[in-house]
């Protein structure tokens, strides 16, 4: 089977002068499902993309640019997106409406639209086979390593690249990811598969609970091998999961990943729930970066959801301390805390000890080191 192929240009967008552009081009028309940020503040790509994905079910090609949101620039913004797509299509040979368009960087500044389009087809002029690290260079921003991810198992592969560090929410993030399987799956079966695997990884992470403008999310069918679709969404979720892991590591600032779980309450929607308040919760963000063990931070935030849960049953633990079970346990207090000093990934159980169901939430400790960037970032 051909391969897919990438090129990367250079448009001036970011002050390293480091590539900023990036184009994908797949081997054939193939089945893609793609997810968008729910922020009403779209930007142009956004604005664009999506409008373009509710027409087709099939894609040929992505265009990528980083440095620059293109939001927030009026009907300019998505003029300019579909100018990128032409742009693709016109050196491609490929119908326009079978190339998406997607950005990220900072909001409010206009998208120097002809060196954009230069850069376009520098890139389109010098393709070569898909290489997943330096794609994810290319669409970085504060990143500060490369997101991507390889799975195989017999003749099934499943691979991605993505970007993203700040501005995540549980509402997927301030990210960008594509995801691709060689399996050979109708749109229906990959739009469900994405979805189910978008909420339990993209739209389960959270570095400081704030939602993008241009979060986007694709998953490509390549169409080259008959799979089974649970072994198709396994491999799937695998790679989108490591990638979302990625995301909170690379967290601005952050020193440890915290792997919040609620485990049995009644509902599903109960234990996501009160998974993101935890996750989201800065006060507990802040004791992880503390190495303090404060269970009661995390009893606060569990119980300031909507759904009420009882005191006196609900089991807290840290790194499998127990810590609290309707009274506290002072002695493991010391024991998490040696914990916490030793360990980057932190995990955190609140057992409500009533039912069945369970959701685990990814989150980053948050320190100095975010408020410095975040205070030195400008638009």
């Amino acid at each position: 089977m051909p391969d897919i192929l990438m090129g990367v240009g250079k448009a001036g967008l970011k002050e390293s002068g480091k590539p900023d552009i990036l184009v994908v081009v797949l081997p054939y028309p193939c089945v893609s499902s793609f997810l968008f940020t729910d922020n009403y503040f779209k930007a142009g790509s956004v604005i664009y993309s999506e409008r373009v994905a509710k027409r087709t079910e099939k894609v040929s090609a992505l265009v990528i640019n980083s440095g620059n949101a293109n939001c927030g620039t009026g009907e300019e913004g998505i003029m300019h997106a579909e100018l990128m797509a032409r742009q693709v299509a016109q050196k491609l040979d490929i119908k326009h409406d079978e190339v998406l368009v997607f950005s990220t960087g900072i909001i409010g500044k206009p998208l120097p639209i002809d060196r954009v389009l230069k850069a376009i087809d520098d890139a389109c002029s010098i393709l070569e086979p898909l290489d997943l690290e330096r794609a994810s260079e290319a669409i970085s921003t504060t990143d500060s390593f490369p997101k991507f991810d390889f799975v195989k198992k017999e003749q099934l592969e499943t691979f991605g690249f993505a970007k993203g560090a700040g501005m995540i929410a549980p509402s997927m993030a301030t990210m960008l990811a594509f995801v691709f399987t060689k399996a050979d799956v109708d749109y229906e079966t990959l739009r469900q598969i994405h979805r189910d695997v978008n909420e339990r990884t993209f739209n389960s992470i959270t570095v400081d609970g704030c939602e993008s403008t241009n979060d986007s999310f694709g998953l490509i069918a390549l169409g080259e091998v008959q799979a089974n679709p649970e072994d198709v969404k396994a491999q799937v979720f695998e790679v989108t999961e490591n990638l979302a892991k990625k995301i909170v590591e690379d967290g601005e600032g952050a020193t440890k990943v915290i792997k919040v779980t609620v485990k049995r309450a009644t509902l599903e929607m109960k234990a996501r729930e009160i998974a993101r308040a935890v996750a989201n919760s800065l006060l507990v963000k802040t004791a992880m970066y503390g190495r303090d063990p404060n269970w009661g931070r995390i009893a606060a935030a569990a119980g300031s959801t909507e759904f009420p849960i009882d005191p006196f049953s609900m089991k807290i633990y840290i790194g499998g301390h127990l810590l609290y079970d309707g009274k506290p346990h002072p002695k493991a207090g010391s024991m998490a805390k040696r914990y916490l000093e030793e360990e980057k990934e932190i995990e955190v159980v609140i057992d409500l000890n009533e039912g069945r169901n369970s959701w685990t939430y990814y989150s980053s400790d948050i320190g100095y080191e975010y408020v410095r960037i975040n205070a030195e970032y400008h638009t």
